[in-house]
């Protein structure tokens, strides 16, 4: 089983737009998907519109979620992400995800395509070309 890590943009992308390629994550076979704590609040702060804070609730109850974040803690290779998005990489490598997915070419932007920990991180739609 892939253990599959998402940021919460991804979780925002897919309550938004329900037919979307990312939504398709929640039904591919052999896949676990993982969250944080951290990355919940984040979505759901993002999700304001009822109808998608309702699908973003039914997508969630899909997801290991960590019962807390992870303290922080050295990173072989540390990319260095700023400290509001260091938690989700610490709690992707503290999950055993094998990848973090996230669409935040901004910040995480310099680990895409690499391995981090032990984890890779990618865009989702790079994620789904290799399924």
């Amino acid at each position: 089983m892939e253990r599959v890590f998402l940021d919460a943009n991804v979780l925002v992308s897919a309550a938004l737009e329900p037919v979307s390629r990312i939504a398709s994550l929640w039904t591919l076979p052999g896949v676990r998907l993982l969250a944080s704590p951290h990355v919940l609040a984040e979505a759901r702060r993002n999700v304001p519109a009822p109808d998608a804070a309702e699908r973003l609730e039914m997508l969630i109850a899909a997801l290991v979620v960590l019962p807390a974040e992870p303290a922080d803690f050295a990173i072989e290779d540390d990319p260095s992400l700023l400290p509001k998005d260091r938690p989700i990489l610490l709690a992707a490598i503290v999950s055993g995800a094998d990848v973090l997915l996230t669409g935040d070419l901004t910040h995480f932007g310099p680990c895409l395509g690499t391995t981090v920990s032990g984890v890779r991180v990618l865009l989702p739609a790079e994620y789904l070309r290799g399924r």
